[in-house]
């Protein structure tokens, strides 16, 4: 049995297992701030600042994924073509300060559950990640 993070429900004295999320994200101010802000909400982060790294963490079925797509070593859209063939039902949020409608228009066609523009606005990204995704 793999081991799993686990976090407490202390009005109940049980354990119950984190939930995992990959952050790709290499805008250092951003990914600490949503590291710290999902660690706190029950989340367990793995995080990555590049393309190959966020493929990398994909290996293991995460819950989530928040996902800039301007990144250091190419194109976000690597993982979210990759996510989405082998999880479907995972939450995925992209971020992006991309203007181009043709661009965004790729983004849409491979079925994010949100695509939201920089400045983030964190209750949207909570509500996308923390929702169940429809079956």
């Amino acid at each position: 049995m793999d081991a799993q993070p686990i976090s407490r429900n202390l009005s109940a004295g049980t354990e119950i297992p984190r939930r995992r999320l990959v952050l790709v994200e290499d805008d250092w101010c951003t990914h600490d701030a949503l590291r710290k802000i999902l660690d706190r909400r029950g989340w367990e982060v793995q995080s990555a600042m590049t393309v190959s790294g966020g493929l990398a963490l994909l290996d293991g079925k995460p819950d989530a994924l928040i996902l800039d797509l301007m990144l250091p070593d190419g194109d976000g859209l690597a993982v979210l073509r990759r996510a989405r063939e082998e999880f479907p039902e995972i939450r995925i949020a992209v971020t992006t300060g991309i203007e181009d409608h043709e661009r965004l228009e790729q983004i849409r066609q491979l079925q994010p559950d949100a695509l939201l523009r920089k400045p983030l606005e964190l209750n949207d990204l909570l509500r996308v990640i923390e929702t169940e995704r429809p079956a």
